[in-house]
């Protein structure tokens, strides 16, 4: 991704969303199970898309341009393993 597009990207709503829930993810106090919890509390079509954007994840994280450090490592192992296993290409996600 070159720097214009970065720019481009920054300037999205995408973005902000990532931006606020990272800031929230950024607290020792943050529970991924109540997390979890919370989303099955949100609209049906809403869950669909935020399951999409995790599998869109999953395989940026797994890109070999993706940069990662021993912080995030493990993350990367993990997206690796998960796109080869062809688990991914089997997830059918449509907007309804």
């Amino acid at each position: 991704m070159n720097l214009q597009e970065i720019e481009i990207l920054k300037g999205s709503k995408e973005y902000k969303a990532a931006e606020r829930l990272t800031d929230s993810l950024n607290t020792m106090s943050w529970d991924p199970k109540k997390f979890a919890k919370a989303v099955t509390l949100q609209h049906r079509t809403l869950q669909q898309e935020l399951m999409k954007s995790f599998v869109a994840t999953i395989r940026e994280m797994a890109g070999e341009d993706y940069g990662y450090d021993d912080r995030n490592k493990g993350c990367h192992e993990a997206a690796v393993k998960m796109v080869q296993s062809g688990i991914l290409d089997e997830i059918y996600l449509p907007f309804i």
